[in-house]
């Protein structure tokens, strides 16, 4: 971000040590003034920059506050100016997605233990918080746990269930599922939920081997 600070001098003397004052953004430039002294009726402009931060994303804006000062003749104390604030809008795109995978691929009988992995990404820029994953589609599941419940812009995490085949999947010939990922944005109530992903695991039958005698 490039700040510009118009400093008129609106007095009937000339003010030296002028100078602009931004101490409420950590991280701002130091203010460059063209000159030092302003005549009476003068302006000039006074520049700095700064760059934002990923927690400024997270705020949804940048704002801050500035006043200039300089010293009248024969005086030792600087005359000061009303405040001035700009604030700078933050573009808000929150997303999320999940890749469910599982191993093994295939089972042969029941009571074969399944273990899922969900591959979450914070794919927008700001960061969410409440992540967890929801897959409801299968009975018998265990709990998915997850690292953490927190993920900053474009980190992942992977969480992970278990769950134990039975007669009736075998009956069936496959366990298939679905899950989505959600993730609250600062400053939302609602979260953002990312596309369902799938995975099925196939039944395959043993061979019958004939006896002979």
């Amino acid at each position: 971000l490039h700040y510009s600070f118009l400093v008129t001098n609106t007095g009937n003397v000339t003010l030296t040590s002028v100078a602009v004052n931004d101490t409420g953004l950590p991280g701002l430039s130091a203010i460059s003034c063209p000159d030092s002294s302003l005549a009476a009726g003068g302006s000039e402009t006074c520049t700095a920059t700064y760059t934002t931060t990923a927690a400024d994303v997270d705020a949804g804006s940048v704002s801050n506050t500035a006043t200039a000062q300089g010293t009248p003749p024969g005086s030792t104390t600087p005359v000061v100016s009303a405040p001035s604030t700009a604030t700078v809008p933050a573009v808000q795109a929150p997303g999320i997605s999940v890749v469910k995978s599982a191993s093994p691929l295939v089972f042969s009988q029941s009571g074969t233990r399944i273990g899922y992995s969900f591959l979450v990404t914070n794919t927008g820029n700001v960061t969410l918080t409440s992540v967890t994953v929801s897959d409801t589609g299968l009975p018998g599941l265990s709990p998915i746990t997850c690292p953490d419940s927190v993920l900053a812009p474009g980190a992942s995490e992977t969480c992970t269930a278990t769950y134990t085949t039975t007669a009736a999947d075998v009956r069936t010939g496959r366990v298939t599922n679905t899950a989505t990922a959600q993730g609250s944005p600062p400053g939302r109530a609602v979260a953002v939920t990312s596309r369902p992903s799938t995975v099925t695991v196939i039944f395959v039958g043993r061979p019958v081997v004939p006896v002979t005698g």
